[in-house]
């Protein structure tokens, strides 16, 4: 089991639209793709040093790395573009994945 980490930092006038936005469309279109079993939105208070910013995680979880890697070969691409394409020059990204170790 992993759990497949998106951290974005977005900027604070647009923060409820593009949160909306990510509830209603974008993560319902990750979920709706099939890789990933179960998800959670997670938002950084602390520390909270960037004052035009927030920080929020999603964390997506797969039963298999390989459910990762078809996720980032077959769906990846447009979803992030849509994302890219809405808010652009108000967000920044970044991804992680992480092993469970038993």
């Amino acid at each position: 089991m992993g759990v497949y980490i998106v951290t974005i930092h977005i900027k604070r006038y647009v923060e409820e639209e593009w949160l909306k936005w990510m509830k209603d469309e974008h993560i319902k279109d990750i979920m709706s793709a099939g890789y990933f079993s179960d998800y959670e939105i997670f938002k950084v208070v602390i520390p909270d040093t960037i004052s035009d910013e927030a920080i929020y995680q999603f964390h997506y979880r797969f039963k298999e790395i390989e459910d990762y890697y078809h996720y980032a070969e077959k769906a990846a691409p447009e979803l992030q573009r849509k994302h890219s394409e809405k808010f652009l020059g108000r967000f920044k990204a970044s991804r992680a994945i992480l092993k469970k170790i038993d």
